[in-house]
């Protein structure tokens, strides 16, 4: 009896070790939580739980509170995960989902709902809703494929003039949706339709904000009416606003449900403000009235910039010019380039030395800040050695420019031809005495000698709203220059003008001081190859010396070859002539002259394969 009871005083002493043991093991874990078990005597009375630190086939051994023990496999079941022989325990289904897109963004959280057709998803940064059809669930708690099977992807896309696109959503990268029809697989860009049905992405309300930065006055007409223009065959409203201050003026596009489509700010700046406002991101776009060189381009935004083209995508997109510009009441009808700048030098003040009336000329200019007055300096007073007189009278704005003149019967000044308000404007003679008017064909055949561009200039890699760049292209077509001659400017789509209306130009070729015998008769031979036919505005130039066209020139071969395309020269012969560059043997020009007209020929031939 006192063996029995000395028994079981070790036992009952062994159990409340146990026990002990037991309420340790529930308080913040002391070794790693993984390797927990708990070994139990086949009648239950006695138990021991500790982290399993090893097994063979005799013996357990486990860390407890009180140390490690040893235990006969034989004597005891082991419970846990980490017993030999143990199924892993699932996991516990917290909710927690990553859903992943196309293009390997992933979003994590917790899944709060999903309808069929979005995830609701609980995440660090807040509850979002995600779109099933452009990700991927992975997680316990994602739907079966049965329930997102049952999301319908048939949509409509619809224009705003009521165009309607259906089929099935394949895809949409944030730009344009592509569908599967019965006419076949379609892409449709986003900003011009709206999608319906309960598969289309959850847009929001996406907006296309950006700047243009234009010359006042003409480039602010430009831009409004080729956006009116533009929002037209989009079937968009257009609603323009000034600023409080008058500064810039605001254009907003919508649809016809009322949706803003497009918030569009035109800033009036000079040209070297719109650069700097394009390189420093603020504007989208930098509408300039003149070319810019690479070393031009650094000094104004202060960077290097060695390549104009690796910097800078350019476009010119119409034309413009700078001309002598009197009071209508003038009698001078003509002045050379040499006048102009012993004019605006003040070696020339009386316009009797020009051809006209006894009278001193009174010479009006704009700011010399302006760049109407860099431009003078660089092409008319520079290259001659010329400074412009101090004895002007200075204005600030090209319009006090325009009317000074208008007061002024013995006013002069150079201004831009798109300026021009009723004043007289002189024929022109450059320095081989060609005579030259500043109308439009001249302008577009570049045989008025201070022809200008336009140019639309935007960063390379620029990450630009998807409309601005629809509206980029917009200006170089058709009906952008369309809007360009509404403006004042000249467009650069092909004119056509007949032989017979260029007896300036002709007369003033064979009046030429610098032309021999051999010239003129090759001059009489063009004249006979083309006297009943209708020039094109199109005057293809090339890089000097060779037979290589020039950028515009090649933008020029792609507009031919569309009045082909189109059928608007059906029925005529297109005759190419070639021309040098004025310099050089007269044979060796002969030569470069066929080549030429052999390269654009070529050119043509190409882009209008199977038509011609």
């Amino acid at each position: 009896m006192k063996k029995r009871e000395s028994m079981m005083k070790k036992y009952n002493k062994f159990t409340a070790m146990t026990f002990g043991a037991t309420l340790a093991l529930l308080a913040p874990a002391a070794w790693a939580q993984d390797n927990m078990v708990t070994l139990q005597s086949p009648d239950k009375n006695i138990s021991v739980k500790g982290e399993l630190v090893s097994v063979d086939d005799s013996f357990y051994v486990i860390k407890t509170v009180v140390g490690e023990m040893t235990v006969n496999r034989d004597l005891v079941t082991c419970e846990g995960a980490a017993c030999p022989g143990a199924e892993p325990e699932a996991a516990a289904d917290d909710g927690t989902v990553v859903l992943k897109s196309g293009d390997g963004t992933t979003f994590s959280g917790e899944l709060l709902d999903f309808d069929g057709t979005n995830y609701t998803l609980k995440t660090v940064v807040g509850v979002l809703t995600i779109r099933s059809e452009f990700v991927t669930c992975e997680g316990a708690s994602c739907p079966s494929e049965k329930a997102e099977e049952q999301v319908d992807r048939t949509v409509s896309l619809i224009s705003g003039d009521g165009t309607r696109f259906t089929g099935t959503l394949q895809e949409y990268d944030g730009t344009n949706y592509v569908i599967e029809s019965e006419q076949g697989v379609l892409t449709v860009r986003s900003e011009f339709v709206t999608c319906v049905g309960d598969a289309c992405p959850d847009l929001g309300p996406v907006v296309a904000e950006f700047k243009v930065a234009s010359p006042a006055g003409v480039g602010e007409q430009f831009i409004g009416k080729a956006l009116n223009r533009f929002a037209g065959e989009k079937s968009l409203n257009v609603t323009r606003s000034i600023s409080y201050d008058g500064t810039e003026v605001n254009y907003l596009l919508g649809n016809n449900s009322g949706e803003l489509i497009a918030s569009i700010t035109v800033t009036p700046t000079d040209d070297i403000a719109s650069l700097k406002a394009l390189f420093s991101g603020e504007a989208a776009f930098a509408l300039t009235r003149e070319d810019f060189t690479a070393q031009e381009i650094a000094s104004i935004v202060n960077m290097p910039v060695n390549d104009v083209t690796a910097r800078l995508n350019a476009q010119t997109i119409a034309l413009d010019a700078l001309t002598a510009t009197m009071n209508p009441a003038n009698r001078v009808r003509s002045l050379s380039l040499k006048q102009m700048g012993d004019i605006l030098s003040g070696r020339v003040t009386n316009w009797k030395d020009v051809g006209g009336d006894d009278g001193a000329i009174q010479l009006h200019v704009l700011n010399k800040n302006s760049n109407l007055a860099r431009v003078i300096k660089r092409d008319i007073l520079a290259p001659r050695g010329l400074r412009l007189s101090a004895n002007v009278m200075v204005h600030e704005t090209l319009d006090e420019l325009n009317k000074a003149i208008a007061d002024d019967p013995s006013g002069f000044a150079i201004s831009y031809r798109s300026q021009n308000k009723g004043n007289a404007i002189p024929t022109t003679r450059n320095a081989c005495n060609i005579f030259s008017s500043a109308n439009s064909f001249s302008l577009q055949t570049e045989e008025y000698p201070l022809t200008m561009g336009w140019n639309l200039f935007t960063l390379q890699g620029q990450d630009a709203p998807d409309l601005s760049k629809s509206l980029a292209e917009y200006l170089s077509s058709n009906e952008g220059q369309a809007a360009a001659q509404e403006a004042g400017l000249v467009g650069l789509a092909i004119d056509k003008q007949p032989m017979s209306e260029q007896g300036e130009r002709l007369l003033s070729a064979m009046l030429a001081s610098s032309i021999d015998r051999a010239g003129i008769n090759a001059y009489r031979d063009y004249l006979a190859e083309v006297s009943t036919a209708d020039r094109l505005s199109t005057t293809l130039r090339f890089v000097s010396g060779s037979a290589q066209l020039d950028e515009r020139a090649l933008r020029d071969v792609r507009r031919i070859s569309e009045l082909v395309r189109n059928g608007s020269i059906d029925g005529n012969d297109i005759l190419l002539v070639g021309f040098s560059d004025a310099v050089g043997v007269f044979n060796n020009n002969i030569g470069l002259s066929k080549a030429r007209a052999e390269r654009a020929k070529a050119d043509i031939l190409n882009s209008t394969i199977g038509i011609l």
